[in-house]
């Protein structure tokens, strides 16, 4: 399928962005929370995804066609069972249709982030972070300055998201096989937070890292690496 190729980015030279990533389960969210609670901007690209599938018409006339009209409610918003039974149905066609919504969705959040990041920086911030889930997945990864990956083993990642979501462990499983593994997130990461104890243990964690990251200066050229589609 076609891939995404994300538009250019321009920010200021003396700004640092920092993705803060991870598998599903691994607790990304929570240290997201936890950053915005040490007074650090933060943008979370679930948020923005939200917004894009529930406000954008394109996006919606494109997600009625692929998916069908019970993708969204008689008030014209998303369905997010529906969607989430189709994308991540078990069947054959599954990983296709993750591709299909990804192609739909991806490419104007990925717009709706710059703009965000852009008005963070300009109004005064020069550190910024963005949440995602699929940095890698999504290509983004050579845009940003630092990549921080949040882990957690398998089992609990799993324990997690059924305690929130009440899905199947297969299910669960299934959307852990979407993702690039954790171990190679590792590798491509700048900086691992491990996730396995208490939110107290993860919040000593950050405030130990926060110092260090607020010390970093501008590693990437965002206008060259986003405008690449690398």
């Amino acid at each position: 399928m076609e891939q995404i190729k994300p538009p250019q980015f321009e920010l200021l030279d003396n700004a640092v962005v920092i993705a803060i990533t991870g598998g599903i389960g691994s607790g990304k969210s929570e240290a997201a929370r936890i950053f915005r609670e040490l007074g650090r901007s933060v943008i979370s690209t679930d948020e923005l995804a939200k917004v894009v599938m529930n406000t954008d018409n394109s996006v919606k006339k494109q997600i009625i066609s692929t998916f069908g009209s019970n993708s969204y409610n008689s008030d014209g918003v998303l369905s997010a069972g529906h969607i989430s039974s189709t994308v991540f149905s078990g069947n054959e066609s599954q990983s296709d249709n993750l591709q299909k919504l990804n192609l739909i969705v991806h490419p104007p959040v990925i717009e709706l982030m710059i703009s965000e990041i852009e008005k963070t920086i300009e109004a005064g911030e020069k550190l910024v972070f963005v949440e995602s889930a699929l940095i890698y997945e999504s290509a983004l990864d050579e845009g940003f300055d630092y990549i921080i990956c949040i882990t957690a083993d398998d089992d609990l990642r799993i324990q997690r998201v059924r305690q929130r979501s009440g899905i199947s462990e297969e299910q669960i499983i299934q959307r852990m096989k979407e993702q690039i593994s954790q171990e190679e997130k590792i590798k491509l990461s700048d900086f691992e937070i491990e996730n396995n104890k208490s939110i107290n243990d993860l919040k000593n964690s950050i405030n130990f890292l926060l110092p260090i990251l607020e010390s970093l200066p501008p590693k990437k050229s965002y206008s060259s690496d986003f405008d690449s589609g690398k």
